[in-house]
């Protein structure tokens, strides 16, 4: 039996996942000295760095880089092929943007794969303003 999920039905349970996770208080601070804003959750852990300055990808303003632990709470309760897809990293970056008040248009993480039997992990990296994949 297929089931089938529109984009808002799944923007609501993603959107409910992050704030049972991390809680609905996300907050960003702003780190003169090394110039990106650390994205922190209600209970003071670090989930996630907007790049501003240096470490950006190519086209982008502010860059979003998920960290090992998110990205791997996060797989724990939504299937690995759905990372890869736009219409995740639209949905994170749209709550991120909302729960904080800027405006990230890209967004990077690792993602686990397997080439002939060998596990490595792959760099994800998308663009909203292209939508689209990009390379870093």
């Amino acid at each position: 039996m297929k089931v089938i999920v529109t984009k808002s039905q799944f923007q609501k349970i993603v959107f409910n996942l992050l704030d049972v996770l991390y809680g609905p208080n996300i907050r960003a601070f702003y780190n003169r000295n090394i110039n990106i804003y650390e994205i922190f959750a209600n209970d003071d852990e670090e989930i996630f760095r907007v790049y501003v300055g240096h470490g950006r990808a190519k086209g982008c303003k502010l860059d979003m880089f998920v960290p090992h632990d998110t990205s791997e709470k996060i797989k724990d309760y939504i299937p690995h092929a759905i990372l890869k897809k736009k219409l995740f990293s639209k949905t994170l970056l749209l709550y991120i943007n909302e729960k904080t008040g800027l405006n990230i248009d890209c967004i990077e993480f690792w993602y686990p794969t397997s080439t002939e039997g060998t596990e490595h992990e792959t760099k994800y990296n998308f663009s909203i303003k292209k939508n689209k994949k990009i390379k870093p």
